[in-house]
């Protein structure tokens, strides 16, 4: 008996388990680097393509109408060029700073197309803030070799401290440092992170906490049954099955209209009932069903009853204490970071350029079987939600992989980004595939989704970010 409980908990384990993993991104996605030539191999990195003087290195020079300038200086290495047009240098606030910059040389371009271009070296002079919320300052800079490779976009912060500009540039009220740190609680540092991973898979957190507690009350429910000889094991094992039934059912339940939507457009549209892999739970019904459940089966055997109660008890306070620290005690809302990628139609764009409208920004790659299954999903949202902007970012992937795949799903290729050194993966410290990040008009985060969306588990999450729409 006990051996075959225990392998059914094992199966129920790692059904959760596997439904719920998400494909962990490798530094570098299998295929794209077997194919290299030698040639290619000797293209140099950015930082020695386009070498930038540290800016405290410069001289900062007072004008006439007292406005600080900066002279940024870059060193183009041979067959290789800058883009005027992709020089940039924006303050804290998102707004663009002047820069004087030279005339190029005329370039019929393959990216984009008739511009201006800088060879060997080229010195800019920039307009430095003078109000101390302007500061840090954010540059960038984009390039091409020769040989037709064309970089992804450079960014650099410039800060007051390393040009000897703290003073001015730091506000001088305390307000705003105890305000900052009054802001951020010591609970913060508990806070459940979306996923751990294991090997070569990320696991939602919350599946691993099911997983815990799935065995720890399994551990208890023994133990009392070796003290009283009551079938104690059997009973849980049937407890835990209403509840996970009651917990999926419930979730679907609640979230009808858009399991009826997939039913309505296939008859296969059923299975998504079952698909387990948009992690659709609802954890208080299912608590409340194992416990309804076991102490109705257990109504006429109060040594059983006790027991059965405990182990599911034990259960339940892990699966609480998971649920409470992912979902109710939070980290610091990050804001839109500052990334500037090009898109699939070969315009640098910047995330912070969609504040004022809610975001759905999802990291994917070509080569993650969940990203593609949920990619019909989000391509229909878009449709459906106008007032919301999905972004797709390709992770580790050239653009000649992107648009191949681009020919079979079709997406809009000014909302499709190209990240191949998974800038995106590293800021928001996330390594599994597919993942999703919700930002409402504010620009702040304000829910995420580690692994495969259908359309009940993203409309769950679109209702972080924006207002529900009357039914048709």
């Amino acid at each position: 008996m006990f051996l075959r409980f225990i392998a059914v908990q094992a199966l129920l384990s790692a059904l959760l388990l596997a439904g719920t993993a998400a494909w962990s991104q490798p530094l570098s996605p299998p295929g794209l680097s077997a194919g290299r030539s030698a040639a290619q191999s000797l293209i140099l990195g950015a930082e020695q393509a386009f070498a930038l003087t540290p800016p405290e290195q410069n001289a900062i020079r007072t004008e006439a109408d007292d406005r600080r300038r900066l002279e940024l200086h870059w060193t183009i290495a041979p067959g290789h060029y800058l883009y005027r047009d992709q020089l940039r240098l924006r303050d804290a606030l998102g707004q663009a700073l002047p820069l004087r910059i030279p005339q190029g040389q005329s370039r019929d371009d393959a990216f984009f197309g008739n511009v201006q271009v800088f060879h060997q070296e080229l010195r800019v002079q920039a307009a430095l803030p003078e109000r101390p919320e302007q500061w840090p300052l954010e540059l960038q800079w984009q390039g091409c070799a020769e040989a037709g490779i064309c970089y992804p976009v450079q960014q650099q912060s410039i800060r007051a401290a390393q040009l000897d500009l703290d003073k001015t540039a730091q506000p001088t009220t305390p307000d705003s440092v105890n305000t900052a740190a009054a802001s951020a609680s010591p609970l913060q540092a508990l806070a459940l992170p979306a996923s751990v991973l294991i090997g070569p898979l990320a696991f939602p957190s919350m599946a691993l906490a099911t997983f815990l507690a799935m065995f720890a009350s399994q551990w208890w429910a023994r133990r009392k049954q070796r003290q009283g000889a009551q079938p104690m094991e059997a009973l849980l094992l049937r407890a835990t099955l209403a509840g996970l039934l009651a917990a999926r059912a419930t979730y679907v339940a609640q979230w009808w209209p858009e399991y009826w939507s997939s039913l309505r457009a296939s008859p296969t549209g059923a299975l998504q009932i079952l698909d387990i892999r948009d992690g659709g739970w609802n954890l208080w019904a299912g608590l409340l069903a194992a416990a309804l459940w076991g102490a109705w089966s257990a109504r006429r055997h109060a040594v059983l009853r006790r027991g059965m109660l405990q182990s599911l008890g034990l259960g339940a306070f892990i699966l609480v204490t998971a649920y409470a620290l992912r979902n109710w005690v939070e980290p610091t809302r990050p804001l839109l970071p500052a990334l500037t990628l090009v898109s699939a139609g070969a315009q640098p764009t910047d995330l912070r350029s969609y504040r004022g409208q809610a975001l759905a920004i999802n990291l994917w790659a070509s080569w993650c079987p969940p990203c593609k299954r949920e990619m019909p999903v989000l391509a229909q949202a878009q449709k459906d939600h106008p007032e919301v902007r999905f972004i797709w970012i390709n992770q580790g992937e050239d653009a000649a992989t992107v648009l191949r795949y681009l020919q079979s799903m079709p997406l809009p290729v000014s909302q499709v980004l190209l990240d191949p050194e998974q800038l995106a993966s590293r800021h928001w410290q996330q390594r599994g595939l597919p993942s999703t990040y919700f930002y409402d008009a504010s620009g702040q985060l304000r829910s995420m989704r580690m692994g495969e969306l259908s359309r009940a588990s993203l409309a769950e999450q679109l209702r972080t970010i924006a207002p529900a729409r009357p039914a048709p």
